[in-house]
């Protein structure tokens, strides 16, 4: 595996930590809004909280939010086995599910076997199976597997008899067999891998206030590859970020105890968490978003302006802090080292000075909910140091841009107008006219693999990188672009990625709406055509292996109905399965309950693997013969591949025929 390969490994994987990391930190704040009002002191001030049913819808809300922090395992596999899927997603999803619910019972098997002494390991009941405890991991491992195999086999394909278990329908299976295995040989290994991540986890707890400021300095510096999602869900959902009563990760043990115990047992798990950016994104970033609108060329000073407006507010408010970042990361990236040390220095002070505000926002959400409505939390720190970070930040960056003549690059206005402008008579709107400058930008529809989304960045997967214009995309709105691979690229956008993402998908289904979606076919036979339905079998009739329709033939000549791949001919003689070239699996069935002719009646002119045209002959039949035999030769024409068919003509119909059926995709 090369380097770009790792990257582009680990910038997925950090994506797909991040959806349920997302939802945890917005159920956070309901937690944490419920439980500052089931303080005694906030009851004791406000009585009317602690009586009746206001007290039981709070207590109610304070439950069913807490208890989502106790399924990060499940969340993990089923969330990174579908970021990290290319295709049909929601089916990796499905199979991430299944995959983990295997490996906690097959773990139980092992436990339960006898083989060994598992009595050191932590057991635990899970999704109600009493099995062995690996906490996040355990997810993050079944993601994985689950991911890799359903990339590997979502489109396997078996022969005709049985290809309802190929594709999607096998993946689930695979992920079974695998995960049984890996659950099996997990509680082998368990005991020393932990033991290994424990001690990696008190290292860093030894390391102190040092420790504290090389994770606050990464976090940051990771930014540019996506990374630090990767950072953070270790030591968030990890024996890494610390362990307190049997629970892993700093964050989960900060959302499950921060109402069951004293806030300051959990000050050492916080020095992880959000605390640690509040001084540099509240205070910091505005700064230097001061400093670069007043250091920006009269004639840009109305956009930067606006920019770093809505730069501020991202930070400030919700703890987003790349369309800030990428703003000036490209530009003067001796500024974002800057901005780096600065962020482990603001995580390092709030350590120092034992604040205790948890969650992972780092902005004015977080820090009322978590910081001023939880008493003992020390909040006041961050407004003490907060504007001793807002000054140096000013000072910083405006010495540097002005020493350098750097300003940082807007678009212009009328080069938006235009992006606006371009192509909304053929979509209809300006979202989607954007979305449609974007493929280009990407180097049009067929450059495009796969887009994906996380909070600020549009992640693409490409064809040719080469292909991608730049400039295009900063006309779009995109503030910066990481290249991680040769074949992948993230274009910064901001908070409004997401609707983008959207219309991007959008468009590109409705660039490709207009391509056909059905094969080429005609008759295969000469003869009367019946519906599926009275074919005298119930196996056909009921369209058991799919649908289809049936024709009585007058002549014995078989042809190929489309262009495609033999893919199976029975030895027999008396069926012959062909793939399509647009992926329709089709079955021809020359006869009722022929298979006991042993290949009497029936002469092939083809074998598996061959290469057809329409109208290319497949079987010559002894019509005679099969009706002397005593079977009926009504042939079923069957689509296995799940299309619905509908007949357009009844009654007699020619080979080579068209419009016979309408094939409508499944």
């Amino acid at each position: 595996m090369n380097k770009s390969k790792v990257m582009n490994f680990f910038s997925d994987l950090g994506r797909s930590l991040l959806m349920p990391i997302a939802a945890l930190a917005a159920c956070g704040i309901v937690l944490g809004l419920s439980a500052a009002l089931l303080k005694a002191q906030v009851q004791a001030a406000v009585p009317v909280l602690s009586v009746g049913i206001l007290h039981f819808i709070i207590t109610t809300i304070n439950k069913v939010s807490g208890i989502v922090f106790t399924l990060i395992p499940v969340l993990f596999a089923i969330s990174i086995a579908f970021g990290l899927a290319k295709e049909e997603k929601e089916i990796a999803a499905f199979a991430g599910f299944i995959g983990y619910y295997t490996f906690l019972v097959a773990s139980a098997c092992m436990i339960n076997s006898g083989f060994m002494d598992f009595s050191a390991l932590k057991i635990s009941t899970i999704l109600g199976v009493e099995t062995m405890d690996m906490g996040a991991v355990a997810g993050m491992i079944t993601g994985i597997v689950t991911a890799a195999l359903h990339n590997k086999y979502h489109k396997v394909t078996f022969p005709v008899a049985v290809s309802f278990y190929g594709g999607k329908r096998f993946v689930a299976l695979v992920v079974i067999l695998a995960m049984t295995a890996v659950g099996l040989v997990a509680p082998l290994v368990w005991a020393p891998v932990s033991m290994g991540i424990d001690a990696l986890g008190g290292l860093i707890s030894a390391a102190g206030l040092a420790g504290v400021f090389c994770y606050g300095f990464l976090e940051r510096l990771l930014i540019p590859t996506g990374l630090h999602h990767v950072l953070n869900g270790i030591f968030r959902t990890t024996a890494i970020g610390g362990v307190f009563q049997g629970v892993e990760g700093c964050l989960n043990i900060f959302l499950q105890f921060v109402d069951k115990v004293d806030l300051s047992e959990l000050q050492p798990f916080t020095v992880f968490l959000g605390q640690g950016k509040m001084p540099m994104m509240m205070f910091g970033l505005p700064g230097a978003a001061l400093a670069i609108y007043r250091t920006a060329p009269a004639e840009k000073k109305a956009r930067v302006k606006a920019l770093m407006i809505a730069g501020v507010a991202a930070s400030v408010v919700s703890g987003i802090t790349e369309p800030m970042e990428f703003s000036f990361m490209f530009v003067a990236p001796a500024l974002f080292v800057f901005h780096a040390i600065m962020g482990g220095l603001s995580f390092m002070l709030m350590a120092a000075f034992k604040v205790i505000v948890g969650n992972t926002g780092g902005g004015l959400i977080d820090f009322f909910i978590w910081g001023v409505f939880q008493p003992g939390s020390h909040w006041y720190w961050i407004v003490i140091v907060g504007p001793f970070f807002f000054i140096a930040y000013y000072l910083v960056f405006k010495t540097y841009l002005t020493k350098k003549n750097l300003s940082i690059d807007v678009a212009d206005e009328d080069s938006k107008e235009e992006t606006e402008s371009a192509g909304t008579a053929t979509i209809g709107n300006k979202q989607l006219a954007q979305a449609l400058e974007i493929i280009e930008g990407l180097g049009g529809k067929d450059n495009i693999k796969v887009v994906n989304n996380c909070l600020t960045r549009l992640r693409v997967d490409v064809k040719d990188m080469s292909a991608v214009d730049e400039p295009r995309l900063k006309k779009t709105g995109a503030m910066g672009f990481v290249h991680s691979s040769d074949v992948h690229i993230q274009v910064i956008y901001g908070p409004k990625v997401e609707g983008i993402a959207a219309n991007v998908r959008e468009a590109l289904k409705k660039e490709t709406k207009s391509a056909p979606k059905q094969a080429e076919f005609s008759a295969p036979i000469t003869g009367n055509v019946i519906p599926m339905e009275q074919v005298p079998d119930p196996a056909f009739s009921q369209k058991m292996m799919g649908d289809g329709f049936a024709i009585e033939p007058t002549e014995g000549v078989v042809q190929s109905p489309v262009d495609g791949i033999v893919e199976v001919v029975f030895p027999t003689g008396h069926a012959v399965g062909l793939r399509s070239d647009d992926g329709s699996e089709i079955l021809i069935h020359l006869g009722i309950d022929t298979v006991e002719l042993n290949g009497k009646g029936f002469e092939v002119s083809v074998k598996q693997g061959d290469r057809v045209k329409s109208g290319d002959v497949l079987v010559k039949v002894d019509l005679d013969y099969v009706k002397s035999a005593g079977k009926k030769t009504v042939s079923p024409v069957i689509f296995t591949s799940g299309e619905k068919i509908t007949l357009l003509k009844k009654g007699m119909v020619s080979r080579g025929e068209k419009s016979v059926i309408r094939i409508e995709k499944a």
